[in-house]
């Protein structure tokens, strides 16, 4: 009798578990296919004519700088938008020249480098309104990477085409967890802006199926920049390695030297005769001072989540935000002392709601906030955060470059919202002066 009742007791037991494990399976994941358009190494550099023709609408701007009187937005993976914003109230196009695979971009003393894919290019800009390809440095950037998507038979995507086809998974599914997986040649996923950056993902599925007596004249990015150039050097970061060029023959970039940094990372800022490094679960702090040879000072850890930084008189100022690609939950600016760079410690931690890119100066913090707007905040005596000083929400905010020479402001928008300008005066208060829309 007791053995009846103990294989009863375990039938049930069998019984309950089973229903739990099936009550934990209830969850669908819709998926959309995409198709990848692709070329290859050789097509690409034998067809790279770089032709420049009449201005373009902006369709897809994933970053924007400045050198001089001209504003550059790249068009991603397709070409550069050529402004001249002399009046800022008034941006003329100029130019848009064809430059497939672009992502990253910097300008020192009239030359011009982008990435083209896996390779670093430079541009004489003697002529901004036809710049002239003058050198190319090959096979330094990695295949899978913010730079370059490349599927497992080396062809380089350059764009993807939803293909309509649908697919509805549940947690049973072996590609339930995925954020990309490949069907008969076809990408699937929930939306088209993870296959666009997943490059990770096809990582995996390829490994399994300066000097001289002469300033440099520099120019500026945004918060969440990847390249940028510091005493004759350019350092470009992708999500996992820093990468060191020589730039003593400026039309001939040397590939002089790379840093592991460990998965991540995000954006670059340089800052004296150091670099800091934006990564989702920390900031790196690299001294510069042999420029081609970067060396480790200290890691400041904080919670994992998107990570842009920039640095004035000795302070890291840090917007850390979370979601589906950034790891935590929450919002948060964060500054930092630097002034000892092997010991930053933090100072200051201020809840913050939809922060992104940030720029410092005239002792004023400006910070993009997303669908909240650009948010003016004043800096005490100490750079510490102080009282908000005026916002303006008609702006999906992402980026901002500050240019307080003239006191002016370029903000990168979110979606529709293109390239916005403003002024800003002693109070902080805004003064919108033009915007580049992007096409519909």
């Amino acid at each position: 009798m007791k053995r009846l009742f103990t294989l009863a007791l375990l039938a049930a037991l069998t019984c309950s578990l089973t229903s739990c494990l099936e009550e934990t399976c209830n969850e669908r994941r819709t998926v959309t296919g995409f198709e990848p358009i692709t070329t290859t190494a050789g097509e690409w550099r034998s067809n790279s004519a770089f032709y420049c023709g009449a201005s373009q609408p902006v369709c897809t701007a994933s970053s924007f700088y400045v050198y001089g009187q001209y504003l550059f937005m790249v068009e991603e993976n397709k070409g550069l938008h050529i402004y001249d914003n002399t009046d800022s109230n008034n941006p003329q196009a100029i130019t848009f020249m064809e430059a497939p695979g672009g992502q990253g971009i910097a300008v020192r003393n009239g030359i011009l480098y982008m990435n083209q894919y896996t390779d670093l290019v430079a541009f004489s800009l003697n002529n901004p309104e036809v710049p002239e390809l003058v050198g190319r440095t090959e096979d330094v950037f990695e295949p899978y990477s913010i730079f370059a998507q490349v599927l497992p038979n080396n062809e380089f995507v350059i764009d993807w085409i939803p293909t309509g086809e649908r697919r509805t998974l549940d947690c049973d599914n072996a590609n339930f967890g995925s954020s990309i997986f490949w069907q008969n040649n076809i990408a699937f996923s929930e939306s088209e802006d993870i296959v666009r950056a997943d490059n990770f993902s096809l990582a995996n599925t390829a490994t399994t199926g300066s000097g001289g007596p002469t300033p440099d004249v520099v120019g500026q990015g945004g918060s969440l920049a990847r390249f940028t150039i510091s005493n004759g050097t350019l350092y470009a970061v992708d999500e996992s390695r820093l990468k060191v060029f020589d730039l003593t023959d400026a039309e001939n970039p040397v590939y002089a030297d790379q840093v592991n940094l460990g998965w991540g990372i995000e954006t670059i800022f340089p800052y004296e005769d150091k670099l800091f490094i934006g990564a989702q679960s920390g900031m790196h702090i690299y001294d510069v001072s042999i420029p081609t040879a970067p060396e480790h000072l200290s890691t400041f850890e904080h919670v994992l989540s998107c990570d842009p930084v920039v640095v004035a008189n000795d302070l890291a100022y840090v917007t850390l935000w979370g979601g589906r690609d950034c790891g935590s939950i929450g919002d948060q600016l964060e500054i930092i002392d630097v002034s000892d760079a092997r010991n930053p410690r933090s100072l200051q931690v201020t809840p913050m709601s939809n922060s992104h890119g940030l720029g410092v100066a005239d002792g004023k913090l400006f910070l993009c906030a997303q669908w909240e707007g650009l948010k003016v905040f004043d800096l005490t005596d100490d750079g510490l955060l102080g009282e908000e000083l005026s916002s303006l929400n008609n702006i999906n905010a992402r980026d901002v470059i500050v240019l307080p020479a003239d006191n002016d402001l370029i903000v990168l928008g979110y979606a529709s919202d293109g390239i916005q300008q403003y002024d800003y005066n002693e109070q902080g208060q805004l003064t919108a002066t033009s915007r580049i829309n992007l096409c519909d």
